[in-house]
């Protein structure tokens, strides 16, 4: 009987841990709470912690990161299924068209940040400054 719940335990351990989230968040959390909202509220994030999340084809993405740093350092991106980073969130907005209807993964990174940030995209007319993925 031993055995079974050693093994329980320890699927359940790796399950936990290997679910996108490599970090360490202290005081707080990071949510995805609609389709298109991510919020994080924290006394202090270090490590990955990424979701993926469906774009597609030929449609334009106006995404838009509000963030609120008492100290350290927040940055994202986007990867496709390959890991490919394929854009890296450095303003404080960006549009995007998707070639390809699939699954993309956005990947927080958090350096010793205390504070907050929020990201909501959502489907747009095409901008000058779009970028096409």
């Amino acid at each position: 009987m031993f055995k079974y719940s050693f093994l329980i335990v320890l699927i359940a351990f790796l399950l936990i841990n290997f679910n996108g989230q490599e970090n360490q968040i202290v005081g707080g959390r990071i949510k995805k709470e609609r389709s298109e909202f991510f919020w994080g509220e924290y006394d202090s994030f270090t490590g990955r912690y990424s979701r993926s999340i469906k774009l597609k084809k030929g449609v334009t993405y106006a995404f838009t990161l509000s963030k609120s740093t008492k100290s350290g350092d927040l940055s994202l991106y986007v990867e496709d299924p390959r890991r490919t980073r394929f854009f890296e969130m450095t303003n404080n907005s960006l549009y995007l068209t998707p070639e390809k209807t699939r699954r993309y993964r956005i990947n927080f990174i958090g350096s010793e940040h205390k504070g907050s940030f929020q990201l909501h995209w959502q489907s747009s007319i095409q901008k000058e400054n779009e970028k096409s993925v």
